[in-house]
């Protein structure tokens, strides 16, 4: 509802050079979020990447009883 009212608005009462330029900036910003969650992804499995290393990494274990051991 809301876009076809965004729609009719825009057809309507717009000149035609802010019509291009909202259509413009609609693209433009549509192409950052694009962007934006490729970077999130390719951060995200980077994180993973690490977290999965230090699970994966040797324990050690020092047992340090000192003196006499029975």
């Amino acid at each position: 509802m809301i876009r076809r009212f965004y729609i009719w608005l825009r057809l309507r009462f717009l000149p035609e050079w802010a019509r291009q330029q909202l259509l413009e900036e609609n693209q433009r910003l549509t192409r950052e979020l694009v962007d934006a969650r490729r970077e999130i992804d390719r951060l995200e499995s980077y994180i993973e990447g690490m977290q999965d290393g230090l699970r994966r990494q040797r324990k050690i274990v020092i047992n340090n009883r000192g003196g006499d051991t029975p």
